[in-house]
């Protein structure tokens, strides 16, 4: 949850918000609740201080660092809007990515619920934007000076009511949207420039135009009192209309760009890209500390890296590729605890547990054949399946499928979550860690051996997960495809997350699709690639840039993801989840195609 920034901005805020109520305001009258302002600072200096020491000494529950995060927006919120201390809005914008990057990325219904405040408040404020100016200009063409004073009394107090809470309500939902998504705030241009029309914007209202509206109803008021002319008013209606008419055309602006995302990738964009593609390509050399049989058939690893080498952080349902003696490269899910530096999931080991295939490829009897102090490499981690926030938790685990439920019933164990796990295999002997899991967290947990126990029964499994729960299932295609099934009709109050060791099987499309041929088009160089039946994207994107990501070539690892500027592509990977099958905005090319006859990558 959050990272060295986000504490960075908690210490520095706390010492700010006590500096700030030991200090006499900065703009006096505009309190309007004086008494209560000293103590609101305090109160946000105590919970921005410990929330960071929270986090900078403990592991807290996920629920009491949101709570915490809530607590300190709406104190920052109540300083602002209520009290009237205007430092507090500056405040705002560092309180908002704050609690945007301890929630982590949001998938499924949270990250909908974010968008759908965020268009909301969108909506709102470019409708009231709409009337000002159309209120402006109807003043502006009006000779009668009792109407012209009237109007601007109605845009003074909507301007006062409503302006300034949209304009704050749409800015920090949009930037809660870009932290908590793939989007960031400054990785894309369209992004960017939502942002930066929003706070140019802020700074018209507050630098000028609420003055200028100010001083026009003062004066119509004034020369309607007196029997004087609209005439007498001068420019100042007209630099009132144009002020309103050029806010509300910014928002017309910001809604395109939003609608369209065109632009690419910032500078600042395409550096981290570029960093994100060494460090996921880059081997790390490791060794094997230790081998150990965990069920039958099963062993489990544990890798250290060579000296010298440090290997990178991951969060609970991550995976690496394994690059073996031989060359090949297969993919495993870690375990552990990832949050505990000297533990074994810490940055000084990873593990990983690997079945016995016996009709596989060979990459499992390879390392079954390993032994302590064999060389390796490591590539990664990625985090195709990670764990999201909701109110409770169910995991459906079929044999080795029960790797990646270790790290993340650990993490929600230890923050009090609501959570159970249901791990079914073909024997007890061939099901790992069961020992660990039933001693470790007792009833939560339930085996389903099946040479003891008859199938589960699914549809009821899933019919009794509380309102709101993620489902999570991780085994054999069977068992997913099953619950993929019965999902839509037992659980629609829920949000299934999937994570498969093989590919699906997707030849077709998400459309009943064709292998047709198409184009892609290289937004960065203009290119235009052709794509005939029976090539993969990914080989045809190679011919022309071939640093683009690859490793399983079966649309599971995630490596390849790009970003699609335009057109419909045709998923076909194992990546995407349920509910972001209809995504047009990524693309997996080692599998996926297009719907469309030219799709444009940011490539």
């Amino acid at each position: 949850m959050g990272g060295r920034g986000a504490l960075t901005t908690l210490y520095c805020y706390a010492v700010l918000t006590l500096a700030a109520g030991l200090s006499p305001p900065l703009v006096a009258a505009a309190l309007q609740m004086p008494d209560a302002r000293t103590p609101v600072w305090i109160a946000s200096s105590v919970v921005s201080g410990g929330l960071a020491l929270l986090l900078t000494r403990h592991r807290p529950s996920r629920r009491l660092v949101l709570l915490l995060g809530w607590l300190l927006l709406a104190l920052a919120v109540v300083q602002a809007f209520v009290i009237g201390d205007l430092p507090a809005l500056a405040g705002l914008y560092a309180i908002a990515p704050v609690l945007a990057s301890l929630a982590g990325q949001l998938t499924g219904r949270p990250r909908k619920a974010l968008v759908v405040v965020h268009v909301i408040a969108a909506a709102c404020w470019s409708g009231v934007a709409l009337m000002m100016s159309a209120i402006g200009l109807t003043a502006l063409t009006s000779d009668d000076i009792q109407y012209v004073a009237w109007a601007y009394t109605l845009m003074e107090t909507f301007d006062v009511t409503l302006l300034g809470w949209l304009n704050f309500a749409t800015t920090l939902s949009g930037l809660g949207v870009a932290i908590t998504s793939q989007w960031g705030v400054i990785r894309y241009r369209w992004v960017a420039a939502k942002l930066a029309i929003s706070v140019l914007i802020l700074f018209l209202a507050f630098g000028w135009l609420h003055d200028t509206l100010e001083t026009a109803a003062l004066k119509a008021e004034r020369l309607a009192g007196t029997g004087g002319s609209a005439a007498q008013l001068g420019i100042t209606p007209a630099l009132v209309t144009a002020g309103f008419g050029f806010a509300f055309l910014q928002l017309v602006l910001a809604i395109l760009l939003s609608l369209y995302k065109p632009g690419g990738r910032t500078r600042r964009g395409r550096r981290l890209l570029a960093a994100q593609r060494a460090a996921r390509s880059r081997e790390i050399p490791v060794t094997v500390a230790e081998v150990r049989e965990v069920a039958r058939d099963i062993v489990a690893l544990t890798l250290h890296p060579v000296e010298g080498e440090r290997l990178p952080a991951w969060e609970p349902g991550a995976h690496i590729d394994v690059v073996l003696p031989s060359g090949r490269v297969r993919q495993y899910s870690l375990y552990g605890d990832p949050g505990d530096p000297d533990g074994p999931g810490g940055p000084d080991a990873y593990r990983i547990a690997v079945l016995r295939e016996e009709n596989g490829r060979g990459g499992s009897a390879e390392i079954h054949g390993l032994a302590v102090g064999a060389r390796l490499a490591v590539r990664g981690p990625r985090n195709n399946f990670p764990l999201v926030d909701a109110p409770a938790q169910l995991f459906i685990a079929g044999g080795i499928g029960i790797v990646p439920f270790l790290s993340m019933v650990h993490r929600l164990d230890a923050s009090g979550a609501d959570w159970r796990l249901v791990y079914r295999g073909r024997s007890l002997d061939r099901m790992a860690f069961t020992d660990a899991l039933t001693e470790q967290y007792g009833n939560r947990v339930t085996l389903l051996p099946s040479d003891t126990h008859a199938r589960p029964d699914l549809t009821a499994l899933l019919r009794d997960a509380p309102a709101g729960a993620t489902v999570y299932c991780c085994g054999p295609e069977g068992l997913i495809d099953a619950v993929t099934a019965a999902m839509p009709v037992a659980c629609p109050h829920g949000t299934l997350r999937v994570e498969r060791f093989a590919a699906g099987g997707r030849a077709g499309g998400t459309g009943g699709a064709s292998d047709g041929p198409f184009e892609a088009e290289l937004a960065r160089s203009g290119r235009v690639v052709r794509v005939p039946a029976g090539r993969s994207l990914l080989s045809a994107l190679q011919e022309v840039d071939p640093t683009v990501d690859r490793s399983c070539e079966e649309g599971i690892c995630g490596s390849c993801a790009t970003r699609v500027l335009s057109g419909v592509p045709d998923h076909r990977d194992d990546v995407l989840q349920p509910d972001e099958r209809e995504r047009t905005d990524i693309i997996y090319p080692c599998v996926s195609r297009s719907h469309s006859d030219r799709i444009v990558l940011d490539a």
